[in-house]
This record gives C-alpha cells, sequence and structure tokens, in this order.
C-alpha cells in the first residue's frame, strides 16, 4: 500500500505535529549546519515539518512536494502563523531541475530519493553546506504497534522498501563521508474519537470488514484519554545520515 496524501491524512499529520517530538529531536545536528543567512531544501515536504520549524530561523526555505494538497495546506498554515519566507515548489524531485542550497533536508522521502545513486549525487551536489536524510531504521512498519496488531489478525504486516540499507550502501559507494545515528521519539497521534483512530489505522493499513472490529479493540486499549479525546502513543525510531560539506565547518 503505497503512501498517498489526502485531506485525511493531512489532517491527522498536521494535529500530530502540533505535540510530537518529530521533527525537533533532530534540530541538534542542524544546528551546526544552520545560520540566519541559511538557505534550506526540503525534499518531498509534504506538510512541511522541517519547512515550518527552520522557517523562523533561516533565511529562506523551499518546499519541494509533487502533491498539490500537501503543499496548499502547508502555504495556508504557514501564512495563518505570519510565516512569509517559504517557497512552495510543486514537483517531484525528479523532475525539478535543481538549485543550490546551504542544507538539503529529506525525511521519509521513499527509495527513489534516498537509495538512488544518481539522486544522491544530485543531492549532495546541490547542498553547500550539509545534508540530512532521515530513513525508518528496518523494514517492517511498526507505528501505534501495528505490528502486534498484525500478530493478533494472524498475517503478517507489509514491509517498507529496502531504504536504510540502500542509503549507506550507496553514500559509501559514493564515497561521502558520512555519519549516522538513531533516533527514538514520540510521535502519537492526538483522537478525538475511537471510531477516528480506526479510520487513521485504516488509513494507512488495508483491513477487511471482519477484521475491523479487532482493529477498533486494539485501538481502545492502546489509546490513553487527552482532554475532551484520546492520544494514540507511537514510538518511532528512524535513522539519520548526515554531512557536512567540505569547507564549510
Amino acid at each position: 500500500m503505497s503512501f498517498t496524501w489526502s485531506e485525511e491524512k493531512i489532517k491527522w499529520f498536521t494535529r500530530a505535529l502540533e505535540i510530537s517530538e518529530y521533527p525537533q529531536v533532530f534540530m541538534p545536528i542542524l544546528e551546526t549546519m544552520l545560520d540566519s543567512g541559511s538557505t534550506v531544501l526540503e525534499i518531498a515536504a509534504g506538510v512541511g515539518p522541517f519547512s515550518r520549524m527552520l522557517a523562523g530561523r533561516v533565511k529562506s526555505v523551499t518546499a519541494l512536494e509533487p502533491c498539490s494538497l500537501a503543499l496548499s495546506d502547508l502555504r495556508k498554515t504557514s501564512l495563518e502563523k505570519g510565516i512569509h519566507n517559504i517557497r512552495y515548489v510543486e514537483s517531484t524531485w525528479e523532475d525539478w531541475p535543481g538549485e543550490a542550497h546551504d542544507v538539503i533536508v529529506a525525511s521519509y522521502a521513499g527509495r527513489s530519493i534516498m537509495g538512488s545513486r544518481q539522486s544522491l549525487i544530485k543531492i549532495n551536489a546541490l547542498a553547500s553546506r550539509g545534508v540530512m536524510l532521515i530513513t525508518p531504521v528496518d523494514r517492517a512498519r511498526k507505528n501505534f504497534g501495528v505490528d502486534s496488531l498484525y500478530a493478533r489478525l494472524d498475517r503478517e504486516p507489509p514491509l517498507r522498501t529496502k531504504c536504510p540499507l540502500d542509503t549507506r550502501a550507496v553514500l559509501e559507494d559514493l564515497g561521502i563521508p558520512f555519519e549516522s545515528a538513531t533516533y527514538t521519539y514520540e510521535f502519537g497521534q492526538p483522537l478525538q474519537s475511537i471510531d477516528e483512530g480506526v479510520e487513521l489505522i485504516s488509513g494507512y493499513h488495508e483491513f477487511t470488514p471482519c477484521e475491523l472490529e479487532i482493529v477498533r479493540d486494539f485501538v481502545k486499549e492502546r489509546v490513553t484519554g487527552m482532554g475532551n479525546g484520546y492520544y494514540f502513543p507511537s514510538s518511532r525510531t528512524s535513522q539519520v545520515f548526515y554531512w557536512h560539506k567540505a569547507g564549510s565547518g
């Protein structure tokens, strides 16, 4: 089941960002690359978690995203918050002709970007100060504990493509001197109801009608009360690959 943005997914992701440790958990790395005069490119930005976080700290940000729905939401939300230094570019990374930026960030951008030799050469060439790439640590999908849900359903969970291993292997093959680290952080979801929790999980996974009651029980067991609704906890572990360009400090 490949990922595509929808109005529901945008709403969920944006609400989760308001209370999540993501993407702030990666600021210690970015702070070593950035200053107030920096330009930043976020590849496959989606609703722009890094664009939103960094806009107030740097000269300008380019949010590159092929989905007009996600990009429009980012523009609307940013303008509502008085952010005016984000440039919104509706394009895939592959089709974009490219433009130099001080720092380039890509998070969960997919194998065609994070595991492609041609793509990583392009990223490295366009970044004058540094690059940060964030990938899942392995192929198993475990957000919200769905691995245990699939065990209840007595079937194997879907797997991601081999992005993390490809990223490391390609960088090593290219001779790019990088550092890597593993980060575990909270990235759960505020919910208005149990029904919304079932919709959330079903939006990212495919279940048969007869499985939905098991999904509902799973959600009810895992959520905790929060305000007038619930909080669906989720611990995410990511691998980050990053490097400073020679002479940039």
